[in-house]
Order: structure tokens, then C-alpha cells, then sequence
């Protein structure tokens, strides 16, 4: 399945440290905006490294599932890229 997980964090360091968690689900299409395409076990192990990178008092999180049939219905403007699968993940 297909997620889109977007965030607002203040502090700099938390910042910089889910960004560089992500990166290793997804890929950034924005500052602040991740996509990846994970199996169950793959998004566990993801909701695991957000709630520990982050600060559930001060940040905020959005994990938001893309349907199979919702997907075909992304639209993408500009210079916006599709995301394609990793052969790999690490983690």
C-alpha cells in the first residue's frame, strides 16, 4: 500500500532525524512530505521509528493510506515526480 506521511516539527534536531528515518520507507517529495509503498510488517517498523524520533507532546505526524484504487486517481502537477518501488529496504 502506498503512504503519504507529512509532518511539523519545530526543533531541528527531531527534524532532521525523521526526515533521515523516512528516507529509509520512502522518498521525499516535499520538505516536510514522504511517500512509500510498504507492506504491513514495512509500515510497523516505519509507525516504530516516527514514534520514536518525535516528540508526541510538541510534533505532529500524518500518516495517511493510499487505496489501490484510490492511487490511479493521484494527480501529479509541475515538476512533481511519481514514486516508484525500492528493490530493498533499509532498515
Amino acid at each position: 500500500m502506498q503512504y503519504v506521511v507529512c509532518y511539523d516539527i519545530a526543533d531541528d534536531g527531531r527534524r532532521s532525524r525523521l526526515a533521515s528515518a523516512l528516507l529509509d520507507f520512502g522518498q521525499r517529495v516535499q520538505e516536510s512530505v514522504f511517500m512509500a509503498n510498504l507492506d504491513e510488517e514495512l509500515v510497523g517498523h516505519m509507525m516504530e521509528r516516527i514514534g520514536k524520533t518525535i516528540d508526541g507532546h510538541w510534533d505532529r505526524v500524518h500518516v495517511f493510506p493510499i487505496c489501490q484504487s484510490c492511487s490511479p486517481r493521484i494527480v501529479i502537477m509541475g515538476t512533481a515526480e511519481t514514486i516508484s518501488d525500492q528493490d530493498f529496504y533499509i532498515i
